[in-house]
């Protein structure tokens, strides 16, 4: 069977989590504060830091499509939060919220249909919304599967 979707549709599905791949809520889905701030032996990295590792690139790739005055954050110093764990269970919803507003924003950019997905931006080396779309694709579906892999660890996938 064809499919009659448009390019528009199948890079939002990718972006909602909607095919192969674990969606940022469903991976969250019943995770206690508790849990976030827990090293597992042989992993590097808490829950916490990914979550907060999704949502530092996800603005720094928004802030791109954005800004054509943009700089670059300092690799990788500037990409990973300081602390394994959140301060308080207000800034863990904080950051839980914050990823899901990230994602409701390339949402709406890509479904503008002033936007061209194809168009280089006049600054950057290339880059189009399409690209910028895709790398928060891959990049949200890798760490959201280290998430589901640590809650495993942890017994409480």
């Amino acid at each position: 069977m064809k499919s009659k979707k448009d390019i528009r549709t199948l890079l939002l599905e990718q972006l909602e989590g909607r095919n192969t791949h674990v969606a940022f809520d469903q991976a969250i889905q019943g995770l206690t504060f508790k849990q976030v701030g827990i090293r597992v032996e042989g992993i590097p990295h808490t829950i916490w830091e990914l979550i907060e590792h999704i949502r530092i690139a996800q603005d720094d790739i928004l802030e791109f499509c954005k800004n054509p005055d943009y700089e670059d954050l300092d690799w990788p110093d500037e990409y990973w939060p300081a602390e394994s764990k959140p301060e308080s269970k207000e800034a863990f919803e904080q950051s839980l919220q914050l990823v899901r507003d990230g994602i409701n924003e390339m949402r709406e950019l890509i479904m503008d249909p002033t936007n061209n997905l194809q168009r280089p931006f006049d600054h950057g080396d290339g880059q189009t919304l399409f690209r910028e779309a895709m790398l928060i694709v891959d990049h949200n579906a890798y760490h959201i599967g280290q998430i589901v892999l640590i809650r495993r660890l942890l017994g409480s996938w």
